[in-house]
């Protein structure tokens, strides 16, 4: 007997706000390696939030510009389409994932932090990474753990103590433990959430596999994986905190990552997320 309302669960899923049709329209564009700025600008222009703050990113020190950019054009051109991607995602989710996830220990605004600076490790990481890190990887990263905004609601204290039972006691891992006592976790119900939200299927399979990646069998699995890894450290970091944030082996030798470089890419996701944060008043 199941403990949660499988069906139930899947249906309010099904329910959440989706991505606005400018947002969806850019993922699948980059998604499938469209890089036209004059179609992303298409886009973007018809959205007057996204417009404002990619002019105030354009213009900022973060991005070097030394001439004032003041058309959506420029600002896709000055910032790079993964970027303005990034930042597409981010903004659209904030009202969405600001809320407070008492089932998983955020507080306020504390989900969408850890998703944006996960977005901003998967940007991140072509700098360290052997292998080519598909450009999809940044937005299933700020997608990783919508599920957890679902997956919450119908976890009780009798449910999060059988949960947190199973990993203290039993030796399983979060993953672990909602698979054997839910029947599901929560990257396969952000994934279908994703997949409700007609998103491209290497983002659904990004967010269904991130933490377990070496069953994703693709590259944005394993590069979402390290950038959840990376968002703890970082958030672990700020909170004065240790953690035992670890990046899968097989993960890390598919992305042809070296695990020696995981501080640096911690230190340069900490410090991009100050500038980006700031345009949400998050840094």
């Amino acid at each position: 007997m199941n403990l949660i309302d499988i069906e139930a669960l899947i249906q309010k899923a099904d329910e959440l706000q989706p991505l606005p049709v400018s947002a969806v329209k850019l993922v699948s564009l980059l998604a499938a390696g469209e890089s036209n700025v004059e179609a992303i600008t298409k886009i973007i222009r018809f959205d007057p939030a996204l417009t404002v703050k990619l002019l105030r990113l354009a213009n900022s020190a973060f991005s070097g510009a030394s001439v004032a950019i003041t058309t959506v054009h420029e600002a896709v051109s000055r910032l790079g389409t993964t970027r303005v991607l990034s930042v597409a995602v981010a903004s659209h989710t904030k009202p969405l994932m600001g809320v407070k996830v008492s089932a998983y220990g955020y507080q306020e605004g504390e989900l969408w932090r850890h998703s944006v600076i996960a977005m901003l490790a998967a940007e991140l990481a072509p700098r360290v990474c052997q292998s080519i890190v598909p450009p999809a990887s940044s937005t299933a990263a700020m997608l990783h753990d919508i599920g957890k905004l679902v997956m919450a609601s119908f976890l009780d204290p009798e449910i999060l103590d059988l949960l947190g039972r199973a990993q203290t006691e039993g030796g399983l891992t979060s993953l672990q433990a909602e698979t054997q006592i839910l029947q599901i976790h929560h990257g396969e119900l952000g994934g279908l959430i994703a997949r409700h939200w007609k998103l491209p299927e290497l983002i659904i399979n990004g967010i269904t596999y991130h933490e377990n990646p070496e069953q994703g069998g693709d590259l944005v699995c394993d590069a979402v994986h390290l950038a959840d890894k990376v968002a703890k450290q970082v958030e672990a970091k700020l909170a004065n905190k240790k953690s035992e944030a670890m990046v899968s082996a097989v993960a890390a030798k598919n992305l042809g990552f070296p695990l020696g470089e995981f501080e640096w890419l911690c230190n340069e996701t900490s410090a991009s997320f100050a500038k980006v944060g700031a345009l949400f008043g998050a840094a």
